[in-house]
């Protein structure tokens, strides 16, 4: 059994999740979105704007690469807890 979830499920919170691109990422007619295929990720959501715009699923790092549709992304599944910090 696949413990990845529809994305349609994943929370649009700011709660980083790992998600699995689709691996056809290439067919929106886009040339540049071909390295992306099938890539796994870390990944967040802030939520809709204040007028309603689905901003995306953006890359949960400092990067600057956002808007990701849900559509783009084949699954979801949970991050694990971070690491208890020693003293």
């Amino acid at each position: 059994m696949s413990d990845w979830q529809p994305i349609e499920t994943a929370p649009k919170d700011g709660t980083p999740i790992w998600v699995i691109l689709r691996d056809d990422l290439d067919h929106i007619g886009r040339s540049d979105m071909k390295p992306w295929n099938g890539l796994q990720l870390p990944m967040l959501h802030r939520g809709l704007a204040d007028d309603g715009f689905d901003i995306g699923w953006q890359v949960a790092a400092p990067v600057g690469h956002g808007g990701f549709p849900d559509r783009w992304i084949a699954g979801w599944m949970p991050l694990p807890p971070p690491p208890e910090e020693k003293p």
